[in-house]
């Protein structure tokens, strides 16, 4: 019986296996990423203190621990690659033309030009709710009036302004309102 348990048998181990190990591992993997592999499934097994019928029974595990480890150890890699190719695909994807900003701003200077026809309560109202993305208790704690009042003020603020504003300022404000 082989018990990985006590100091000087896990490290007779390690020496005789590490290196045939790294070399089984690297023809699946590179060969730094190989002594990754086993050093971590070196450390498993410390921290398992595994144990081992006979010396075939431990051969037969370590390599086939060996290979789903490098196995893990691509599926992970590809895993990242992916997301990675996701991830700056979308970014390419995102980036806007200056034309998008021109829209942005003009659409932008439309929402405050609007909120600034409101009476001054209702705009202040609209203004904290929309653009700070504030609470209606928070708002009505503020301003010293009713949670009421304030649901009153955004209702009549949002119907004038739905009237006022162009689709794309609409759409941009809609937006603001979502992400606060």
């Amino acid at each position: 019986m082989i018990r990985l348990n006590h100091t000087a048998v896990f490290d007779q181990v390690y020496k005789a296996w590490y290196h045939r190990l790294c070399f089984y591992a690297s023809h699946f993997i590179k060969a730094d990423q190989a002594e990754d592999v086993i050093e971590t499934l070196f450390l498993k097994l410390w921290n398992k203190q595994q144990t081992f019928d006979t010396e075939d029974h431990m051969k037969a595990f370590l390599y086939h621990a060996v290979r789903n480890a490098c196995l893990d150890h691509i599926k992970i890699a590809h895993n990242a690659s992916v997301r990675h190719t996701t991830y700056t695909e979308t970014q390419t994807h995102q980036v806007p033309d200056p034309l998008h900003y021109l829209i942005e701003a003009e659409a932008l200077a439309e929402i405050y030009q609007a909120i600034d026809q409101l009476p001054a309560q209702c705009g202040k109202v609209i203004r904290m709710s929309f653009l700070e993305g504030r609470d209606n208790a928070a708002i009505a704690a503020d301003m010293d009036l009713s949670v009421q009042t304030v649901k009153n003020y955004k209702t009549s603020g949002l119907s004038f302004l739905k009237a006022k504003l162009s689709r794309d300022a609409l759409s941009l404000f809609a937006l603001f309102a979502w992400m606060h």
